[in-house]
């Protein structure tokens, strides 16, 4: 038996929980995808002026990759009842996640800064919304995280609920990289193509 706490069994009906953060995560999808829409047909306009590449957004992607794959490593660790192992790494992984936020408010002061504040044109005020939205987003998840911490409870109800805050932030970092993809990637002109106004 590992130390710490036998190996966790998870019953096969799906939880009200389970249900509730599906229903929750499709309800921020569409939410996104919409946005997503708003973006590129908004971009397609004469106006749109692009912002100039923000490197650090690759650095914050990683550092919320590595976010996501500790988390996973501590619920992995609490299915298998090792507690301590997975303490460690679900700390870790929660200072990570701050870790992001944090580097995602460097990249907003740095482009007010520059002069590229919300106001200033299309792009910007996308940018700003889009990348704000989902930081909100994740700051919930690291409530849930917290949340963890600061109640009592058996070990399998802890390791059920780490299991749903790990499938969160998982879903999280895929909707992060479908917006780190739209705003390195897409273009005015691939814009104007998606909508029908291009040669």
């Amino acid at each position: 038996m590992p130390p710490g706490g036998a190996p966790v069994a998870f019953p096969r009906r799906r939880a009200a929980s389970q249900i509730a953060l599906w229903w929750l995560m499709g309800v921020i999808g569409m939410l996104f995808a919409l946005m997503l829409v708003a973006y590129v047909m908004r971009m397609s306009q004469s106006d749109w002026r692009a912002l100039p590449p923000v490197n650090a957004l690759w650095f914050n992607t990683g550092v919320l990759a590595a976010a996501c794959i500790v988390m996973q490593s501590s619920n992995a660790q609490a299915r298998r009842g090792e507690l301590r192992r997975s303490r460690r790494d679900w700390a870790l992984a929660g200072a990570l996640a701050l870790a992001f936020v944090a580097g995602q408010l460097w990249v907003w002061r740095d482009l007010v800064a520059h002069r590229y504040d919300v106001a200033g044109n299309p792009a910007n005020s996308f940018f700003f919304l889009l990348t704000g939205l989902h930081g909100l987003h994740l700051l919930g998840g690291v409530a849930a995280w917290a949340l963890l911490a600061s109640h009592r409870m058996t070990h399998a109800a802890r390791a059920r609920r780490l299991s749903l805050t790990a499938q969160y932030w998982h879903f999280l970092f895929v909707l992060w990289v479908v917006l780190f993809a739209a705003i390195v990637n897409l273009t005015p002109e691939i814009a104007q193509r998606l909508c029908g106004a291009g040669p």
